[in-house]
């Protein structure tokens, strides 16, 4: 059975609560509001499922495929608004775009009503913006493989975007590969504390003195070198948050105080991926003449 006895070695998938065939698997969340999973000894059956499911204790297996290191492409979204609208480029949103035209479901994370994260997935277009945008915060995904094996199992053609760890627990999940599946992740510096993210914007509608309607990270109304958190409240008040201007959230997550224990000692960086398609940023593509646009 699972028994996490040192913090750095779960990366909080929840794989092992989706492959638990007694439901015997609960989440834990500790002090920093990270959670970890936690066996019910006596709805074990040691069937071993969720150990042979953790990315964690499979790395060697999972860092293999066809080539060691990808091809690389620098990319756009053709549509200003599209890019607009998202964290990046747009590419995301691309890829999604071409998978519900071919009849497919997406997946990815997308904020709650409270903008807790979790994950979801749907074959209907309209969700698309609900999935575009970095969220910076971990993304509960309990579900979301038994979903994703169900779709896939039922002859659907799959795209779901989520951290590198969370897409390799899903290939762990499977336990095969599927021609109408494609894994997305992105390059990952770290996962932040669902309670430190909470309280971060609980702060802004203390601040405000209103409740917080929408949230965005990386807005680029006041352009996108800036790293801008944008705040739409109720009483009809926007607010903008700027990593230069000593932004909380911008402090933590980049002095590196208040990342899951396991990123510090990530095994799913670098190459080779477990992906079918890493999508990142590309500062200072500009510095790049050869990059020419194709149509």
């Amino acid at each position: 059975m699972i028994d996490i006895k040192e913090k750095k070695n779960c990366c909080g998938c929840n794989a092992c609560y989706d492959i638990c065939p007694k439901n015997a698997i609960t989440l834990s969340t500790d002090i920093e509001g990270f959670w970890y999973p936690r066996v019910d000894i006596d709805k074990c059956i040691n069937c071993g499922l969720c150990e042979r499911t953790c990315p964690q204790l499979h790395i060697g297996a999972l860092k293999k495929n066809d080539f060691e290191y990808p091809v690389c492409f620098a990319a756009i979204h053709k549509n200003i608004e599209v890019r607009f609208g998202s964290t990046t480029g747009g590419l995301f949103s691309a890829l999604a775009e071409q998978m519900y035209r071919e009849g497919g479901y997406v997946g990815g994370a997308i904020y709650n009503k409270d903008f807790s994260v979790s994950h979801f997935i749907s074959n209907n277009p309209a969700d698309l913006a609900l999935l575009r945008q970095s969220k910076y915060s971990q993304s509960q995904t309990c579900g979301i493989y038994k979903e994703v094996k169900r779709l896939l199992m039922a002859g659907e053609k799959v795209l779901i975007c989520g951290t590198p760890c969370q897409m390799a627990a899903l290939r762990r999940f499977l336990n095969k590969d599927y021609e109408n599946l494609i894994i997305v992740d992105f390059i990952c510096k770290s996962i932040t504390s669902p309670k430190f993210y909470a309280k971060y914007l609980d702060y802004w509608e203390r601040k405000v003195g209103s409740q917080l309607v929408s949230f965005k990270f990386k807005d680029k109304e006041l352009g996108w070198r800036s790293l801008v958190k944008r705040f739409d409240f109720k009483n009809g008040k926007t607010m903008y948050s700027r990593a230069q201007d000593n932004d909380l959230y911008s402090m933590a997550y980049h002095g590196n105080i208040v990342s899951r224990p396991s990123c510090y000692f990530c095994q799913f960086k670098g190459f080779p991926r477990m992906s079918d398609i890493t999508i990142a940023d590309f500062w200072g593509v500009e510095k790049y003449a050869y990059l020419k646009d194709i149509d």
